[in-house]
């Protein structure tokens, strides 16, 4: 596996640091610094322990990608100090910037992103074409200078995401004592590991999984999954993925700010739930592992949209508020006649297969969801494969298309009947259990009911049943 470590900074100081030579600062010093360093320490620990993947252990999934595997402990301490230096070393005076300067970093580090995606893009359809060998040398060279003038950026624009994301979730109540947010949102924008995704052909159910090597090539994936259908009869899919929630995540480098602070914050919240009841049992159930990435999927788009916003971004309004005097019917009719539901299409091709499935009809069902394919495709959504590997893994997100979950209905109800986003999160962050959280949602669901008894008074049934017992 090739693992390219994140350049490290190197800083010169511009003159011999003083001493402290108050009493009190060499008392109170290496406490503050033990108990950071000391949580820092478990955090790596956690994360080590439960990622590491044991070659005696290895699940079918790990044995049939042994030479792609992803080291998530090679990761961490590639870059669980790096980020903690450079954190350090920018609250210095020499080294800090201007809000307008930080501002500037995030849009030149964004358009660099767009410019590097379409030089990529046009190398990768060049190569397809047989493109000349001087143009390919011309578009290569490109590409690693737009990578240098990046890689010069980043880690002062993850410090500002990092920045505007905290503001947010301590606005929402969700900071420690002291103002202090635990875990620090902490992330690298790089690319993260491909997944490999398994179930079972009979079913679609999530079953062994595995991290690759984020260099794995596409004939490399195909073999794997072709050896696991031979050899374990598994439906199997390797996927690119947006983030994951190592310590600091990994966050993918070729999308737009928006995108990126969403994603940035949902990892986020893995890492904070990860320390509360429901992210502690994620792993008990499926409906728990749909709850966390469901309530990660929703809360993280919050915090990222009002980051985005922080920074200076606008979100687009809705065709409705464009076009105010349209009723919702005619629009909804264009859109059917313009636009090609994905989503619709999506739901429509999963409850046909899991009909299919449960008939033991398997050959049939993966014939359907092939054909199924080739019409995403035709209206341009490329998917490589679409089997029961895919719906297990895009079903664990509830409002996906590929989802037949109403944990998705049921998380953005219990959204709607929270106070805020600060208490939407703390409360859901504290059920066990799938049942306790549906326990709870009636709870909010009958204090709602009993506020608008209130404010509109008793109907006319209530007000003859009073007048009856009189």
């Amino acid at each position: 596996m090739v693992f390219q470590r994140s350049e490290s900074r190197t800083t010169r100081w511009p003159f011999r640091l003083p001493r402290f030579r108050r009493p009190r600062f060499r008392l109170l010093a290496p406490r503050v610094l033990a108990r950071v360093g000391r949580w820092l320490l478990v955090l790596v620990l956690v994360a080590s322990v439960i990622f590491t993947t044991d070659v005696l252990r290895q699940n079918a999934a790990e044995r049939a990608a042994s030479p792609h595997l992803y080291s998530l402990v090679q990761w961490e301490f590639s870059n669980f100090l790096d980020k903690w230096v450079h954190r350090a070393v920018s609250v210095f005076p020499w080294n800090s910037e201007s809000d307008a300067e930080k501002a500037e970093q995030v849009d030149d580090y964004f358009a660099l992103t767009s410019a590097r995606v379409a030089v990529a893009q046009a190398l990768a359809d060049g190569v397809a074409g047989q493109m000349g060998a001087a143009e390919r040398e011309e578009l290569t060279a490109q590409l690693a200078a737009l990578n240098r003038s990046r890689e010069r950026l980043r880690a002062d624009v993850e410090e500002t995401l990092e920045a505007a994301i905290s503001a947010v979730i301590a606005e929402e109540g969700l900071s420690s004592i002291g103002g202090l947010i635990f875990p620090p949102v902490d992330f690298l924008l790089t690319t993260p590991p491909y997944a490999l995704i398994t179930s079972p052909r009979g079913r679609i159910e999530r079953g062994e999984e595995a991290l690759l090597a984020p260099d794995i090539s596409l004939e490399d994936s195909v073999a794997i999954e072709d050896e696991l259908a031979a050899q374990q009869n598994l439906s199997a899919l390797v996927i690119p993925i947006g983030g994951v929630a190592t310590y600091p995540a990994s966050v993918f480098n070729d999308r737009g700010l928006r995108w990126t602070l969403q994603i940035a914050a949902h990892e986020w919240l893995h890492h904070y739930l990860f320390f509360r009841p429901l992210g502690f049992n994620m792993f008990d159930s499926g409906d728990m592992q749909t709850l966390n990435e469901t309530v990660a999927d929703l809360a993280g788009r919050e915090i990222g949209d009002r980051a985005f916003i922080k920074l200076g971004g606008v979100i687009p309004v809705s065709s409705i508020a464009d076009e105010p005097n349209k009723s919702l019917s005619s629009i909804a009719d264009e859109a059917h006649e313009n636009i090609f539901d994905f989503q619709g299409e999506m739901r429509t091709t999963r409850l046909r297969a899991d009909e299919l499935l449960a008939e033991s009809k398997i050959a049939e069902a993966e014939a359907y969801m092939e054909s199924r394919r080739l019409i995403f495709v035709a209206n341009g959504f490329n998917i490589r494969k679409l089997n029961q590997a895919y719906f297990a893994f895009h079903g664990t997100y509830a409002e996906s298309g590929a989802s037949v979950s109403p944990v998705g209905g049921q998380v953005r109800e219990y959204r709607e009947l929270s106070a805020n986003l600060g208490s939407f999160i703390g409360q859901v962050a504290s059920n066990s259990n799938y049942a306790d959280f549906i326990s709870e949602l009636d709870t909010l669901r009958q204090q709602r009911d009993t506020i608008v008894r209130v404010a509109i008074g008793p109907t006319t049934a209530e007000r003859n049943k009073l007048a009856r017992t009189r």
